[in-house]
């Protein structure tokens, strides 16, 4: 999936997780990392933590769709941002950590005007 952001706007970005093993609650992090190097492979200390959000419990979290689990990310310029990031295209890595597990996947690419 292609995200398309203007640098001076700020909004938020989510990637949905599908949890084949387990619950949310086994999630101890989630994070992200933004290259414009397609070629880059990043490191887990690499990654910016961000926030997971829940929307399949009772009490969903109030920036959560119901029914999803997301890795979810504030970019732009506007303070309490996770990620400013300057004119360009970049691939979007995604960290999910669990006690025995860091997952790191390439979901989408992000292009900011």
């Amino acid at each position: 999936m292609a995200v398309e952001l203007y640098s001076t706007a700020t909004e938020y970005v989510a990637n949905a997780l599908t949890i084949s093993r387990g619950t949310a609650d086994d999630i101890s992090a989630v994070g992200v990392y933004h290259t414009t190097d397609p070629d880059e492979i990043p490191e887990v200390d690499d990654f910016t933590a961000v926030t997971l959000v829940d929307g399949t419990g009772d009490t969903p979290d109030a920036n959560s769709e119901a029914g999803v689990i997301d890795v979810l990310s504030l970019i732009g310029p506007k303070e309490g941002n996770d990620v400013q990031l300057a004119a360009g295209d970049y691939q979007r890595w995604v960290l999910i950590q669990t006690a025995a597990e860091d997952i790191i996947r390439r979901p989408d690419t992000i292009t900011v005007l």
